[in-house]
């Protein structure tokens, strides 16, 4: 096939995908949705059309985006002009379906009513409320007469959470983080099905068990023997299989390549920094990690928002996202590339 062909063919299979984000106050939400979409399709278009909506047109598969995505309520494939075309009106008649309504504006832009009617009377088949295969997810934007009509699945959206919150876990530490931001760190770090994400301060192992979980090959190490172990009775509870944990310096870090890092930097009383200042772990980790990360590959660091990572030679920031926590932690994403 010629390159044109090529070109040309890539550019007939690209659909619309729309990314309902989460709410949270902070730009952690778009960037994991522009780094999930880019993952699978470098050459993606991604926009944000507003608060709240991406837009990607992309070749990347709508479903892999959602059963990978943390901070998002829906993605799906846009339906333009609300219009169901024969093939999508057969694919949905098939299974069971329902119609959704998100209203994100505080004023109402459409008469809710008679799309919701406009729309199923596009249908015939089994409505089902409560887990069908599909939904048609009518989104009302915050700009007056913005609407998008998405078909979702949103099933596979169900990432359990509850089960895997660190309280649920095997072994359990106070500094353990929770499994949807987690995921939104493996996710910004860009790793796909079977490259090696490795984590240096892995502690209980929160972000390889998010790792293992959408199919990456996980590497951990801590200094700490009791994190280890405790890390691994972790992976094996989720029977999720890790390339290893190793206990070490992350100063010194035993490995010679990996596609990608991502960490959670230990501070605050419930982490141990075996006497080392924040910073120096910081410049010491990212010294250790640059000889390791393929170029053009991402480090992901979480660190309190009050210490600074400088990337040096070898790294340039991308993007800075930032947490409040409470009143004396706001916790900052640093992302950097591998130069």
């Amino acid at each position: 096939m010629s390159a044109r062909r090529l070109r040309s063919t890539s550019r007939r299979s690209r659909n619309s995908v729309v990314i309902l984000l989460s709410g949270e106050e902070t730009s952690l939400p778009e960037a994991e949705a522009r780094a999930v979409v880019k993952t699978y399709d470098e050459d993606a278009k991604v926009s944000l059309l507003e608060p709240r909506i991406v837009r990607a047109e992309t070749v990347a598969n709508p479903d892999t985006i959602a059963r990978r995505i943390a901070f998002a309520k829906r993605v799906g494939r846009l339906i333009p002009d609300g219009l169901l075309d024969r093939e999508t009106r057969r694919e949905v008649e098939r299974a069971s379906y329902r119609l959704r309504h998100f209203r994100l504006g505080e004023s109402r832009a459409v008469d809710r009513s008679s799309v919701e009617t406009e729309i199923l009377n596009q249908l015939q088949g089994k409505v089902k409320l409560e887990d069908p295969e599909y939904e048609l997810s009518l989104i009302e934007g915050r700009r007056k007469g913005r609407t998008y009509l998405l078909l979702t699945k949103p099933g596979i959206m169900n990432q359990g959470w509850a089960g895997r919150r660190p309280r649920s876990r095997a072994f359990f530490h106070p500094s353990a983080i929770f499994p949807k931001l987690s995921r939104a760190l493996v996710n910004i770090a860009g790793v796909k099905e079977g490259e090696t994400l490795l984590d240096p301060f892995a502690g209980t192992g929160s972000i390889l068990l998010e790792a293992s979980i959408v199919g990456a090959l996980p590497v951990g190490v801590d200094i700490s023997w009791k994190m280890a172990r405790g890390a691994l009775a972790n992976a094996q509870k989720y029977r999720q299989p890790w390339l290893g944990m190793i206990r070490a310096d992350s100063m010194s870090l035993p490995l010679t390549r990996v596609d990608a890092i991502a960490t959670d930097v230990p501070y605050g009383r419930a982490s141990s920094r075996m006497g080392e200042e924040l910073g120096a772990i910081i410049d010491g980790l990212l010294k250790a990690g640059a000889p390791l990360l393929r170029r053009g590959r991402i480090a992901v660091v979480m660190h309190p928002r009050s210490s600074r990572v400088t990337p040096g030679d070898a790294f340039r920031v991308e993007g800075e996202h930032h947490l409040y926590v409470h009143r004396n932690l706001t916790r900052t994403i640093t992302v950097l590339r591998r130069l």
